[in-house]
């Protein structure tokens, strides 16, 4: 149990890990023998307040570290007590407070999720433990297809997620198919997911963050994992102030699938996620990490001339320094490389290259009862977006855009019942594209003149968070967003096609406001209930024009529009005990507005339901389940057909033509999509390490969830047929750690 008063005597400090002098978040400091303790902040820093007169043993306790004790005399006056930990596996007794009510008390929590390894480790798993497929059950996310784990948060598209390795941007992490995620648990640490509202630091998108921070090895270890889908492995260790992490991945479709469904399908990718930590002092550390995924399908063989590609490359490295007792700093320097190929027999030929090298540097001064960032960064990008369509047009977008912003946030708790963030960002976008439009039929360039832009952004955040008891909080946020990207993602397209293009000319950068309220419960456990309603509204908002003129793209490529999105999220999460799980809701709405209509976008949902939950049954024993239903999302189709007669003179007869009547745009709904997954495991323990064994089985009953209808026209009338998603599907795994 917690006490907190806002008047009285207190016993207050900070709490650093020995070694590296980092702020220790979450640590458990208790008086013994009492029910007064109190967790540290992020920034290190705790208080216990009303605390009596007399003598006490003041305990610091983590797991993880070494637990240490000191006596302290407690008069009228506050005391300060400051410690520093030692790195050691313990157990941890006394008074033990819950991780998540130290991010309930100390964090405005508004629209974020925070996902440690132990989280994701102990998750429900299907087929393996998977980052993605644990976002895309969260609230307010949805997904279009079974065939891509892209994230559609709140009404944005894909292209609005910024997603970091690293403090890194990935421009596309994500696989065909949906069953695994570029991430490999083993190499993360943890991940912070913003689902809205996010504050200063974060910018050049509109709708949500994935910020995923690579671990670092604290001892020797790997493991080996093998399934019908795939082989990964790890290997980590530590040597001195050196340590690093290796997995790999490889999967094999086009080899297991051929032998289930008895048909082709040459599709495979991996993955590649090394980190290195160096601590060269002990306030000085230095990582470096190297990221790489591949994906290729190529079905030239099975007689279909498509060949689709893609993959991404980061490589990044990272200085933290402490400079004094209140201030540190970060730097970060990487470059990101993002390359897509599209090739349609001789016809179409379609590719995209992003080199992205990035320079971010952060300073923050951490005090009792604030914590002050500042910051600042800058990205020069080589971009080359390409289409060949011989002989009917070509055409490239070759250019050089940067971008550079400065930001600075505070957060402030100046008592146990109120806690503020604000934050002010300013970025500057400047895009120059020379003579880098052609058009093959008549040889046109486009000059500099008309493809300079330069865009001034001013940003400002802000967040709050009221707790009305210590277990109920409300909380708020508001801000606006810019974002100078944008995805080539045709108007009812259930796979993106993910091909990116800076904004240029005559086209403004994009924008949003964010309007977040909320509610939430902590209860005892750790479990908590979760409701927020949300609007936001698009300014500036671009989607590819699927009528292009080929013969001058560079005025017609977009189509701009503004656009909104609302609705109310809920979740219940229980992360202790041998049930364990999460219930996710969503209501959603999401409007594109032209100058001449206003339609729902082709990936608007209007109701979400997720439920995932794992089970203890012991002696190693796990079941798992996850059930999803959604309503069916937005498409525009054919309502029927008439025919339209005409007098032909040649041939003296009256003769028809069929015409068909097309419903207005996104009129149509697909079905609803549910589906059923299963899995069970059994883990046994060894002397040299672990092996676990596994079973799982997707969408159970094997429903026919649909990706697209065609027309059979052979017939007629003409019969309506549909693509559907992934069938009934089992898998088995193993898993050997050592």
């Amino acid at each position: 149990m917690i006490i907190t008063v806002l008047f009285g005597a207190s016993v207050h400090g900070r709490v650093l890990a020995d070694k590296t002098e980092d702020p220790l978040f979450g640590c458990n400091v208790y008086l013994e023998g009492t029910q007064l303790g109190a967790p540290t902040e992020s920034n290190g820093y705790y208080r216990i307040t009303n605390v009596p007169r007399g003598n006490y043993t003041l305990v610091f306790s983590m797991i993880g570290f070494q637990t240490i004790t000191k006596e302290i005399t407690v008069g009228e006056d506050n005391v300060r007590v400051d410690a520093s930990l030692k790195t050691e596996a313990v157990d941890v007794p006394g008074v033990v407070v819950n991780p998540r009510r130290t991010e309930f008390t100390e964090e405005v929590t508004t629209s974020a999720f925070r996902i440690d390894k132990e989280l994701m480790m102990r998750s429900p798993a299907m087929l393996e433990t998977d980052l993605f497929r644990m976002l895309l059950a969260l609230p307010g996310v949805t997904f279009v297809s079974d065939f891509t784990s892209a994230l559609y948060v709140r009404g944005g598209s894909p292209d609005q997620n910024l997603i970091l390795l690293d403090n890194m941007a990935l421009y596309n992490p994500f696989h065909f198919g949906g069953f695994l995620s570029t991430f490999m648990v083993d190499a993360v640490n943890d991940v912070e997911f913003l689902t809205g509202g996010f504050p200063a630091e974060y910018g050049n998108r509109l709708s949500s963050v994935l910020n995923v921070r690579s671990a670092a090895a604290e001892h020797s270890g790997g493991y080996i994992s093998s399934s019908l889908l795939a082989t990964e492995g790890a290997l980590w260790g530590r040597a001195g102030d050196f340590s690093g992490i290796l997995t790999a991945r490889r999967t094999y479709f086009d080899k297991i699938i051929p032998l289930i469904f008895d048909f082709e399908f040459p599709y495979h990718f991996y993955d590649i996620h090394a980190v290195g930590t160096w601590e060269a002092t002990p306030k000085t550390r230095i990582e470096a990490t190297y990221f790489r995924t591949q994906d290729r399908l190529d079905l030239g063989e099975e007689n279909i001339p498509l060949e689709f590609g893609w993959g991404n490359q980061l490589a990044s490295v990272r200085l933290f320094q402490g400079m004094s007792e209140d201030w540190r700093c970060a730097t970060w320097l990487g470059w990101s490389h993002y390359t897509a190929h599209l090739a349609l027999s001789d016809f179409l030929e379609e590719s995209d290259t992003i080199d992205d090298f990035t320079l971010k540097a952060e300073f923050v001064r951490d005090r009792e009862a604030s914590t002050t960032r500042f910051g600042v960064e800058g990205t020069y990008m080589k971009f080359i977006y390409k289409t060949d369509a011989e002989p009917f047009a070509t055409y490239d977008i070759d250019g050089r855009p940067e971008y550079g912003a400065a930001y600075a946030s505070w957060k402030w708790k100046p008592n146990p019942l109120f806690l503020l963030q604000v934050g002010v960002r300013f970025s500057l976008y400047n895009a120059v594209y020379p003579d880098t439009l052609r058009d093959s039929l008549t040889g046109d360039m486009t000059g500099i003149d008309t493809l300079a832009l330069l865009a001034p952004e001013p940003e400002l955040r802000v967040s709050a968070k009221y707790f009305v008891t210590p277990d109920d909080a409300f909380n708020c946020a508001v801000g606006n967003f810019y974002q100078n990207l944008a995805m080539i993602l045709p108007e009812g397209g259930r796979i993106p096609t993910n091909f990116w293009i800076p904004v240029f000319g005559r086209y403004d950068p994009q924008q949003a406001i964010h309007f977040i309220l909320g509610y939430e419960h902590l209860f005892a456990d750790g479990s908590r209930i979760r409701v927020e309603p949300y609007y936001k509204h698009y300014f500036n908002l671009l989607a590819f024009n699927e009528e292009v003129d080929i013969s001058d793209v560079d005025e017609n490529i977009f189509s701009q529009g503004r656009g909104r999105a609302w609705g109310v999220d809920f979740g219940l999460d229980k992360l202790t005990g041998k049930l364990t799980g999460w219930i996710s809701y969503t209501l959603a709405f999401s409007r594109f507005i032209s100058d001449t209509a206003e339609f729902y976008t082709s990936f608007d949902r209007r109701h979400s339901f997720n439920v995932v939950s794992s089970y203890d049954l012991g002696k190693g024993w796990f079941v798992n389940a996850k059930f999803t239903f959604a309503s069916g999302m937005p498409y525009a189709g054919t309502l029927g057909r008439y025919r339209m007669w005409y007098w032909d003179p040649i041939r003296q007869e009256w003769r028809y033509q069929w015409m068909t009547i097309e419903a207005d745009r996104n009129e149509l709904r697909f079905p609803p999509y549910h589906r059923l997954d299963i899995g069970a495991s059994k883990k046994w323990v060894f002397k040299w390490g672990e092996m676990t064994v596994r079973a799982d089985v997707v969408n159970v009953y094997n429903h026919k969830n649909v990706l697209l209808y065609y027309y059979d026209m052979s017939n007629e009338p003409p019969v309506q047929n549909k693509v559907s998603m992934i069938p009934i599907f089992p898998s088995l795994g193993i898993e050997v750690r050592f």
